[in-house]
């Protein structure tokens, strides 16, 4: 069939009507097959075969060649229909070839909005030096610089947190931004306080987070909340003890190796997360710690406050200690307590370092 020109009338042969009519499957597949079987018609003789306007004609013959079920000859003077399956074949192939480029479009883009991001808030300021660091004035200035480091990072993320009962919140919020990381091949190290233990949610985000591949380890103390992205840039609190606070974002050289420096010291003291870690007689370092510092007179406000959790848990353990000792005061659960040695130290499990 001889190509439509855009100079003809676009109008239902015999009837004059220029409506707009849909292009539903029905018409294109009818469109298709009369192509097929009478190739020879006209523009005119085609729409009246098919009970159109030629307007929409002009449109069925566009959707085919869209979907590669018609194409054009060289010389312009016909219009040929494909197989379906050649057809096919040749969609499948335009449209791969379409997603590479927006592959490479989008990571493009993802390493251009990366280098951005990993010079943001290092800018030099009026006199044309660099800051020493950048102050983010409160929670929510923190958590989105927090979010656009971790979409930024390559190589490796290092993290103290210092909390055992962390809101339900923060784990949603992290959770993506931290399986993302570890799905782009980036190396997760994080040291928690034991309590996390006797912290059911927080257990269960621990275990997945070591199931995709971060490591994690933990420890009786830490002096503050810490991430460190790439071992260039670190954020720790303007206020360890109120992170309301804001916190500071440090990039220069000298301040950032003093940081890992004091990461890597807890990373070496700290003791692996067991894959069955759960608290079991008094085996749990954390219910020993409890113990020790209730031994001392501390009150249970003073215990959570230095163990990062809550008076809650640490009544709750308390309590679940005296049943297993089967005592019924806290004064007869300390003379057990030294009785049975609940509060000696253990040696954690001795970890062999894979090589590399």
């Amino acid at each position: 069939m001889r190509p439509p020109s855009s100079t003809e009338p676009e109008t239902t042969a015999g009837t004059g009507r220029t409506s707009h009519e849909a292009l539903d499957d029905e018409r294109l597949a009818a469109a298709y097959l009369l192509l097929i079987d009478q190739p020879g018609l006209d523009l005119e003789e085609f729409a009246a075969r098919l009970g159109c306007c030629e307007a929409t004609v002009r449109r069925v013959f566009d959707r085919l060649t869209d979907l590669a079920l018609l194409y054009q000859t060289a010389e312009e003077s016909e219009l040929v229909p494909v197989s379906p399956l050649a057809a096919m074949h040749q969609l499948i192939s335009r449209e791969q070839t379409l997603l590479k480029q927006r592959q490479t479009f989008l990571q493009r883009s993802a390493d251009t909005f990366s280098s951005i991001l990993s010079k943001y808030g290092g800018n030099p300021d009026a006199t044309g030096a660099v800051t020493l660091a950048e102050h983010l004035p409160d929670l929510p200035a923190v958590r989105r610089r927090l979010q656009e480091l971790a979409m930024s990072a390559r190589e490796s993320v290092l993290a103290f947190s210092p909390t055992a009962a962390s809101p339900a919140a923060s784990r949603i919020a992290s959770r993506p931004l931290d399986l993302g990381a570890l799905r782009r091949g980036v190396r997760m190290r994080t040291i928690c306080l034991d309590g996390i233990v006797v912290e059911p949610d927080a257990m269960a985000y621990a275990h997945e987070l070591t199931a995709s591949g971060a490591e994690l380890r933990l420890v009786s103390r830490l002096p503050m909340r810490m991430i460190i992205i790439d071992g260039t840039v670190a954020v720790v609190p303007q206020n360890p003890r109120h992170a309301a606070d804001g916190a500071y974002v440090f990039r220069h050289e000298s301040v950032v190796l003093a940081l890992l420096a004091l990461f890597e010291s807890y990373w070496e003291q700290g003791r692996p997360l067991l894959a069955d870690e759960a608290p079991r007689g008094c085996n749990n370092h954390f219910e020993r710690a409890v113990l020790r510092m209730l031994a001392t007179g501390a009150k249970d406000d003073a215990v959570a406050r230095q163990l990062g959790t809550s008076v809650r848990t640490i009544r709750r353990i308390v309590a679940d200690l005296m049943t297993r000792a089967d005592v019924s005061s806290r004064f007869a659960l300390g003379v057990y307590a030294a009785k049975h040695n609940w509060t000696e130290s253990r040696p954690a499990p001795v970890v062999t370092a894979e090589p590399g």
